[in-house]
């Protein structure tokens, strides 16, 4: 009946697959990660690699003060009433064993991120300056021998994967060199970093202790007994093999990107890009409803950690026209609806994104969409709008461009007059550094990620006001992070329909409901969930006993 038996089988091999399989293997059990991808690492290796986590030890050795207190005391606000204070109080309480797990026993070298505010800081109570952000220390990747090129760096180009956030904070506070030279270091050595070097410590990690991975071999049916869940259905390219697990399945496939019926049902975004590779397809939904577990929607859509983005025509990655995202607020650049005017703090993308995808009940339509992004010649001259970096034309088919705005607004369809208007009120605003009318100027995090140092009055100003001008369709792109999951308990094993926990069978990552987050959002709370989930679903399984 049975091909293969393990302790303990993950689907995935991102952050919450690889923490359940590199905790279980430390435990003493058996493990097999079975990834659906060609390539290993998941949506964790295409990522920042921020590990988001408040009152941790490197901050206090970096001279930072925090505490869990406050920890919690952000979170609640962040989750606008939406999540179960039981799952957030695991997040806050267990934090810290998790990451002294993966650094001490496991030998992960995590450091803390200078200088980058929490998203929210400092309005909401309990934010931070610094100091709750982690990463890893470069990974030299020819540790890994042939597998080096079996695990996933980002194809949106070597910036994403070969630069840590500390070199570009440095870059952006004037306290470090020019990342170029350091990306140019990194790649020549394979030194892994951000998200790709998170998921290149995780790998080492898991096969070192034993874990086999599977590529190219999705888990596609769960098998109960007497509601238990006993195992699973692997297929590989060699065919379908059964494995029994005596201690557990952990569903770690990630969001549901490139399902196209479930991004309606649970973005209500029809048509959103994504920047996830093609398996991130919601393989979750199906398989936990085996077992009887349904998906929980937890926010609305457009609370979700949605980007803006654009598309590139001449690009094409995972088989189809590029789209990128974009984080906005560089000088010499808005974002404005088809009135011309500006409509959100076009500095700080969350902002951005969630009034974008307001709605109008009145008018039914979306007021602020489309948008585009307008910038002029000193912004293309000075800035990166990838795959273009500064100086260089910008992508065939990406933007439109116009000696004047007035050319610029027929071209588009924006209101010429609005866009005037709000062109000649903006560069007013880049005299003082002050912007009454969205608060451009009071976002930290925007500022450091998107400002100019070298702006004679604030980073994030500087006047349009040299042709051509241009202006960018925005499109809706996504990142693996859904407003959907399964729902977990306190050990991040998958409760059903009825509300009772499912033996066997656990989550972790974005396959599992934002339930301990709620509503908001702030990146490298994503990591961190996975590594966490994982860890919690490995020791209990191990803890419990073989069925």
């Amino acid at each position: 009946m049975w091909d293969r038996e393990v302790d303990v089988l993950c689907a995935g091999s991102g952050a919450g697959g690889l923490a359940a399989a590199i905790a279980a293997a430390e435990f003493g059990g058996t493990v097999l990660v079975a990834e659906k991808d060609e390539l290993l690492g998941g949506v964790q290796a295409l990522s920042s690699g921020q590990i988001w986590f408040g009152g941790n030890r490197y901050a206090k050795e970096a001279g930072v003060e925090d505490s869990l207190e406050e920890t919690n005391e952000y979170m609640e606000a962040l989750s606008q009433g939406l999540a179960i204070p039981e799952l957030r109080d695991v997040y806050v309480q267990r934090g810290n064993e998790v990451l002294d797990f993966f650094e001490d026993r496991i030998g992960i070298r995590l450091q803390v991120i200078r200088d980058l505010p929490d998203y929210y800081y400092p309005k909401l109570p309990g934010s931070k300056p610094e100091g709750r952000y982690l990463e890893v220390e470069p990974f030299d990747a020819t540790q890994l021998g042939e597998w080096a090129a079996r695990c996933r760096t980002s194809p949106y180009g070597h910036g994403y994967s070969y630069v840590t956030s500390n070199e570009f904070n440095a870059m952006q506070t004037g306290k470090g060199p020019f990342v170029g030279d350091l990306l140019a270091e990194h790649i020549g050595k394979d030194e892994r970093c951000a998200g790709a070097g998170l998921a290149a410590w995780m790998l080492k990690a898991a096969l070192d202790r034993g874990v086999e991975i599977l590529a190219e071999s999705p888990v596609t049916r769960i098998i109960s007994e007497e509601g238990r869940v006993v195992g699973a259905e692997v297929t590989t390219p060699e065919g379908v093999i059964r494995v029994r697990t005596r201690r557990g399945v952990v569903l770690a496939t990630s969001g549901y990107d490139w399902n196209a019926d479930l991004v309606r049902s649970h973005e209500t975004m029809p048509g959103a890009g994504s920047m996830c590779p093609p398996s991130v397809e919601g393989d979750h939904f199906a398989l936990a409803s085996d077992a009887g577990a349904i998906p929980v929607a937890v926010r609305a859509p457009a609370q979700t950690p949605i980007f803006v983005g654009y598309k590139v025509p001449s690009e094409e990655i995972y088989g189809k026209m590029s789209q990128r995202m974009l984080v906005p607020g560089q000088p010499h650049s808005i974002i404005v609806n088809k009135t011309g005017k500006r409509f959100a703090n076009d500095a700080f993308y969350p902002d951005v994104a969630t009034k974008a995808w307001r709605f109008d009940g009145q008018g039914e339509a979306l007021v602020n969409w489309p948008a585009w992004l307008v910038f002029d010649e000193n912004f293309r001259e000075k800035y990166s709008l990838l795959p273009s970096y500064p100086g260089m034309p910008l992508p065939e088919g990406v933007a439109e461009q116009a000696d004047t705005l007035e050319e610029l607004a027929a071209k588009t369809g924006i209101d010429a007059e609005g866009l005037k208007a709000q062109v000649d009120r903006f560069n007013g605003f880049c005299e003082t550094g002050e912007d009454p009318d969205f608060g451009r100027h009071e976002t930290p995090w925007g500022t450091l990620m998107t400002g100019d140092g070298r702006m004679p009055v604030h980073p994030n100003f500087g006047p349009l006001e040299r042709g051509p001008f241009y202006a960018v369709p925005l499109v809706r792109v996504v990142m693996g992070v859904p407003s959907a999951g399964l729902r977990v308990d306190e050990n991040a094993r998958v409760v059903n329909a009825r509300g009772d926990g499912v033996p066997g069978l656990f989550a972790a990552g974005n396959a599992a409901a934002w339930l301990d987050i709620g509503g908001g959002y702030n990146s490298g709370i994503a990591n961190m969930r996975g590594l966490l989930q994982g860890y919690l679903s490995a020791q209990t399984m191990m803890q419990s006993n073989a069925g």
